[in-house]
């Protein structure tokens, strides 16, 4: 474990703890929305954060409002659920390094027996669907554990996800430890997926044997679906579209891009 890479305001000793991992951007909102939740829900303590330099150049940091917005990673824990939450921007450099640290801190103070990593996944499925939850597992007892609540297993095509890179060097270091991964439909990957983010929250509450109070998602779930029936009753052609999906059809191209505008549309008029 290298100590020059963590900055630490408290050590907690945790035994057998879950410990939880968000990625700052996701499809849907998915992963940094799901562990801030979890984080309030079990009122957990910022205990640790990763010193940025070695992982995040300096053309890392965006500016917003006029406002230098940093890239952080931090540790989170909560001894009344037995649970470390980390949430971060994704490295830049250095990933290895990175991760390898992750299960450093982990392992050593959390004494982690099971890890998880939560995420959206765009699919082609219309708003209106369930949100499936699939998942990537270090082994057959993980896979075991969750087979109840996860759909079916993933196979990973194209460039792997620092998830799926994470999650192969938990296995090497025989953490347990799975991916999840939530469907988002592909027209909101890029906004907050309410449905989504309750699925996640509400599976990871399962697993540590907790019931959240999720009514304020609930109340943003109703918001939003208010919009799209108000979005599908003003514009038919839109409609066709999601009816097309809801239909397990596939949209061309051009098709989705028009979904996509307007959704962005409607979204960026309520507010």
């Amino acid at each position: 474990m290298n100590p020059d890479m963590f900055r630490f305001s408290s050590q907690p000793q945790l035994e057998k703890s879950s410990f939880m991992i968000g990625w700052a951007e996701d499809a849907g909102g998915v992963s940094p929305e799901t562990v801030d939740r979890i984080v309030k829900a079990v009122d957990g303590d910022s205990f640790c954060r990763i010193e940025p330099a070695a992982f995040f150049p300096v053309d890392g940091v965006t500016v917003q409002d006029d406002v230098a917005q940093f890239p952080e990673s931090r540790f989170f824990y909560s001894e009344a659920t037995n649970t470390v939450m980390f949430r971060s921007d994704e490295p830049q450099t250095h990933r290895y390094d990175f991760l390898n640290g992750i299960i450093d801190l982990a392992q050593h103070y959390g004494k982690a027996d099971a890890m998880y990593t939560v995420n959206g996944l765009a699919s082609m499925i219309p708003h209106t669907a369930s949100r499936r939850v699939v998942g990537v597992y270090s082994g057959p007892v993980m896979q075991g554990k969750l087979r109840p609540f996860v759909s079916a297993g993933m196979t990973w095509q194209g460039t792997p996800h620092i998830s799926t890179y994470l999650l192969w060097l938990a296995k090497s270091r025989g953490l347990a430890s799975a991916s999840l991964w939530v469907e988002v439909p592909f027209y909101l990957s890029s906004f907050k997926d309410f449905w989504a983010i309750k699925a996640a929250v509400s599976l990871l509450g399962i697993l540590l044997g907790r019931h959240w109070d999720l009514h304020d998602l609930d109340e943003l779930i109703a918001g939003e679906d208010e919009m799209f029936t108000q979005l599908r009753k003003d514009d038919p052609d839109i409609d066709a579209k999601i009816r097309s999906l809801e239909a397990g059809e596939l949209l061309s191209r051009q098709d989705q891009l028009e979904l996509v505008e307007a959704v962005q549309s409607a979204l960026q008029e309520r507010g």
